[in-house]
């Protein structure tokens, strides 16, 4: 079995209350004199139960805009310095050195070229010889994905150590993407009433979404690090829903980065996922009421929801989820591995031989279940 031997988080110094992001996206509108129903932006900034979110880019430009080249390059040195600040407090949490790393490995929508774990190496002493694996395009799913991915590897090096760091830089659509955008949009509703799906779509993004980095270090069987306690990755499966990639993703539009979260996509992620747990559970002789610890990625109140609905659990199951969703918002593929962390850092160890469902769906639609042991 492949062992996770410690987790790590870093969050940038800015962070917002909901009310005040739902007041500066209102004003923007405002301003502009978009004319459409701005109550809209107070009612879903409410609904989705947050209470306020960490941004690496401030409001401060938030009426004057950057630029696409500007606004590029100061996304990607704030994702750089949130990961380097994760990934450090990671290795010193377990004294291990970089070079004795094999494989470095990044989940992150942040777009860099070269690779952000390419460009982490010059910043951390990594050997130059190890292992990179970049993953793009997960979405909300990267940091369940990347975890099952990494353990694939390390079922075949059981003497070797890899990290994977994980987060998203989501404040950077607030850079200009966002705002243009909006009044593009809202601009073609009188003679284009299909794109108010967009207009809803950018609003629920606007008040989900949220920045922070997201470390992970998984060990091999024979690895000095693997210890009895920690946490052991069983076995993982993934699953992709035809047809539905239109649900979930990201577009390049004229105005930038356009986020697509369509109302489908709770009832999508609830059916399917009954589906993928069930036999994948049965294959080990188990069923879901002997999993005691669930890091089930919050996409929101209604996934979240749904999800409880679907598999029969108890209110309370989920309430590391809730917890998470309330305080830091939804901060894509890194929130399951920030779960994990409050799990190990802040709860009492479970008893040996405990069962646990780490769950994320992202765009595809695609949904990622990996089974833990205690």
């Amino acid at each position: 079995m492949v062992f996770i031997a410690a987790t790590s988080t870093n969050f940038p110094p800015h962070y917002y209350s909901q009310e005040v992001l739902a007041t500066a996206l209102r004003k923007y509108c405002m301003a502009m004199d978009l004319d459409f129903d701005l109550d809209l932006i107070d009612r879903f900034f409410s609904n989705c139960k947050i209470n306020g979110r960490y941004f690496s880019l401030p409001l401060d430009t938030f009426y004057d805009m950057p630029g696409n080249a500007v606004q590029s390059r100061v996304t990607t040195e704030a994702a750089l310095n949130l990961f380097e600040g994760a990934v450090e407090k990671l290795l010193q949490k377990v004294q291990l050195h970089p070079k004795d790393v094999a494989l470095l490995a990044s989940v992150s929508l942040v777009i860099a070229i070269p690779s952000l774990e390419a460009q982490l190496m010059n910043r951390i002493p990594f050997s130059p010889n190890v292992k990179r694996l970049p993953m793009f395009g997960y979405g909300c799913m990267g940091g369940a994905a990347g975890v099952a991915r990494i353990a694939d590897y390390l079922e075949g090096h059981p003497t070797e150590a890899a990290i994977m760091f994980v987060g998203e830089i989501s404040s950077s659509l607030w850079q200009g993407y966002l705002q243009l955008d909006m009044q593009a949009l809202v601009n073609q509703l009188p003679d284009n009433p299909g794109v108010y799906n967009d207009i809803i779509s950018n609003i629920v993004t606007a008040g989900l979404f949220g920045d922070g980095a997201t470390a992970v270090l998984l060990v091999g069987r024979d690895h000095p690090l693997a210890q009895p306690g920690q946490p052991r990755v069983v076995d993982s499966r993934s699953m992709l829903i035809p047809n539905t990639e239109h649900l979930m993703g990201m577009n390049i539009v004229d105005t930038g980065l356009r986020n697509i979260l369509r109302p489908e996509v709770p009832d999508f992620a609830k059916d399917g996922l009954r589906k993928l747990i069930d036999p994948f559970l049965a294959d080990h002789n188990l069923s879901i009421d002997q999993i005691s610890r669930w890091i089930v990625h919050p996409g929101g109140p209604k996934v979240l929801q749904g999800i409880q609905e679907e598999l029969g659990l108890a209110p309370e199951t989920l309430q590391l989820s809730w917890d998470a969703l309330a305080q830091i918002g939804n901060i894509s593929s890194g929130t399951v591995i920030y779960m994990l962390n409050e799990l190990l850092t802040t709860q009492e160890p479970p008893p040996p031989g405990t069962y646990g469902l780490m769950i994320a769906m992202g765009p595809g639609l695609s949904e990622e279940v990996i089974l833990l042991q205690w």
